[in-house]
């Protein structure tokens, strides 16, 4: 490229022409590279924070008309600006600007054309450090609330289709194979006690999350005599950060949010996998709403999972946004690095899964059907009360260990009838101990075995119905 000379006036002329960020570019002779601008910009992600970065610098601005660092009359040029730029964004009408970076630059940059002088005082004693740090813990807060609500509005599906199938028989698997007969609504209320720790973990990260860096500056703090304090009690934080260099750079609470909500995602594709086999042809133990399933492009008969399947599958999205952010966050130097703006990406992308993930499962819980009528079938399958005939010897004194070898004799003869164990007379069962009496006969019937798991946490349909009990006491108890 050649090089012309120019007067002093028309090289500023073409360098203040060229400054594309007047929020940091008073120093800069050259403009930032087109690509440079695109590839910088974190506005496609970061604009969904508009409203908790309005809210923020509404409050900031009241701080700074306490700290008497603005006037009244700028704090009032400043709250109207912002809310009418929250009406514009919410109606569609703004205009969003990728050379400006960010949702913080454009709403900035908007509210000097609506303020006019007094719009370039807000970012008094800020940093966009503390400002993003600020808006995203607000997000996180909000995301946290939002999704337990989605948790508990599943529990409540489970739980009312626990209270309906109580009493019904399925078998009770390990390893995918028969093992023991339960009720279908203790199978139920094992996914509410799943996603009860789903519910409390978050609960836990609320709790660490709800410290307001805002007031840190760039990383060594405010000199301006901000009440923190009070800022943050109008957001609703619970305490305000101890160290403005920690303030900035932590990103602890979000990597917790992504590791509880990777848990969460864990139970939502153990759950949908269950809902998978079970409305498969071979299980034919549940039937899922057409409206959460799609057809065959080519086999007119099919009837497929796909949205279970697809939640299956999302889920493995949020392990890798967690794993994601943990990468990107293990070499920073303090305080802050550019690099955590793609943070964003991954907070965003699990969040989105989880909200979509449990509205959804919801419906499907509940509108599901339940084909009683083939689990109970099942139940007379794979010799499944064998542990309870095992469970009568012991009770007649004999060790565990010896009445566990006995019933595995007679599972193998039973085998070589092709007969259930109960379907034996009590004259083969005698061959194997004199202890077996005619009142094993009844206590190996599925039915009744479920009715002698009686502890706490059992599957007995008595013990069913206080775990149910239990849950919608807890349930209540959120609202």
């Amino acid at each position: 490229t050649p090089v012309f000379k120019k007067t002093g006036n028309q090289l500023m002329a073409i360098k203040k022409s060229k400054i594309t960020n007047p929020s940091w570019g008073g120093r800069f002779e050259d403009s930032v590279n087109k690509l440079a601008v695109s590839y910088t910009s974190s506005l496609d992600q970061d604009k969904r924070m508009y409203q908790e970065d309005i809210v923020g610098s509404m409050k900031y601005a009241q701080a700074l008309k306490e700290a008497r660092v603005i006037t009244a009359n700028d704090y009032s040029k400043i709250l109207k600006g912002l809310k009418t730029i929250q009406r514009e964004i919410e109606s569609g009408k703004f205009e969003w600007k990728e050379q400006l970076e960010d949702v913080h630059m454009n709403i900035e940059s908007a509210l000097q054309r609506k303020a006019g002088n007094a719009a370039k005082k807000l970012h008094t004693g800020r940093s966009r450090n503390d400002q993003v740090s600020t808006d995203l813990r607000l997000v996180v807060l909000k995301s946290i609330d939002e999704i337990s609500n989605l948790i508990s509005k599943v529990q409540g599906s489970i739980v009312a289709k626990a209270k309906k199938h109580h009493s019904d028989l399925m078998p009770g698997f390990t390893h995918l194979q028969l093992a023991q007969p339960v009720t279908f609504g203790h199978h139920l209320m094992a996914w509410y006690e799943m996603l009860n720790r789903d519910f409390s973990r978050l609960q836990d990260t609320k709790k660490r999350a709800s410290s307001m860096p805002l007031g840190s500056g760039a990383l060594s703090g405010n000199r301006y005599k901000l009440d923190r304090k009070l800022l943050a009690k109008r957001l609703s934080f619970d305490r305000i950060s101890n160290n403005s260099i920690d303030a900035v750079s932590d990103r602890d609470f979000s990597l917790e949010l992504l590791s509880t909500i990777s848990i969460l995602g864990v139970h939502l594709s153990r759950i949908n996998e269950e809902l998978i086999i079970w409305s498969s042809s071979q299980f034919n133990y549940i039937d899922l709403p057409e409206e959460f399933c799609t057809g065959s492009s080519i086999m007119p008969q099919k009837k497929n999972p796909d949205v279970s399947e697809l939640m299956r599958g999302g889920s493995a999205r949020t392990m890798s946004n967690l794993m994601g952010l943990l990468v990107l966050m293990k070499g920073l130097p303090l305080a802050y690095n550019r690099d955590m703006q793609e943070d964003k990406r991954f907070i965003f992308d699990s969040l989105d899964y989880s909200n979509s993930s449990l509205e959804l499962l919801a419906l499907m819980i509940k509108g599901m059907s339940v084909n009683t009528k083939k689990m109970k079938q099942d139940c007379e399958l794979g010799h499944i009360t064998a542990t309870e005939l095992a469970d009568y010897l012991v009770l007649k004194g004999l060790a565990f260990r010896k009445a566990h070898e006995l019933v595995g004799k007679i599972v193998a003869h039973a085998d070589k009838q092709k007969k259930q164990i109960f379907e034996l007379n009590l004259k083969e069962l005698k061959k194997y101990s004199k202890l077996i009496e005619k009142d094993a006969m009844n206590l190996i019937k599925p039915e009744e075995a479920i009715r002698n798991k009686d502890s706490i946490g059992g599957t007995s349909p008595k013990q069913v119905l206080r775990q149910i009990n239990k849950a919608k006491r807890e349930l209540s108890s959120r609202r």
